[in-house]
């Protein structure tokens, strides 16, 4: 049996979480500089007057930027809120048939692959996207 994930684009790839650990989705409208941040956190977003912090996936993941991010994903890792910058929601969908990464692949991060009749779908596991004292700095900034 599979997991619901939501599925997401960064550039030309597409990405799926575990739909458990998504809080919500929304458009990305105004995102407020933090000075001085790493280079990947692009901000802070106001949701319903909380200010939670935005990350870039392509800078985290070093992968190019076609366009400005179009959405953001509200997450909850270990009791933090984060939300991260993505192209675009594709779809929610039931994964079946996860494979383990490739030995090569060193990423944590990467839960697993997917490969579908006519795409690739790379599952990311929440758990290991940041560092315990990033999300720490994290906290600290919202």
């Amino acid at each position: 049996m599979g997991s619901q994930s939501v599925i997401f684009s960064l550039g030309s790839e597409e990405y799926g979480l575990p739909i458990e650990t998504v809080q919500e989705i929304t458009q990305l409208t105004e995102v407020h500089p933090v000075p001085q941040c790493s280079r990947h956190v692009k901000g802070l977003i106001i949701i319903r007057g909380q200010a939670i912090p935005l990350i870039d996936l392509h800078a985290k993941f070093a992968i190019p930027s076609r366009n400005e991010a179009g959405f953001a994903i509200i997450m909850k890792i270990n009791d933090n809120v984060v939300g991260i910058a993505v192209d675009e929601i594709i779809e929610v969908r039931t994964l079946e048939n996860v494979v383990q990464a490739p030995p090569l692949v060193a990423a944590s991060f990467i839960g697993g692959i997917v490969n579908l009749p006519d795409r690739l779908i790379v599952q990311l596991d929440p758990a290991f996207i940041f560092r315990t004292d990033e999300l720490e700095d994290l906290k600290a900034l919202a």
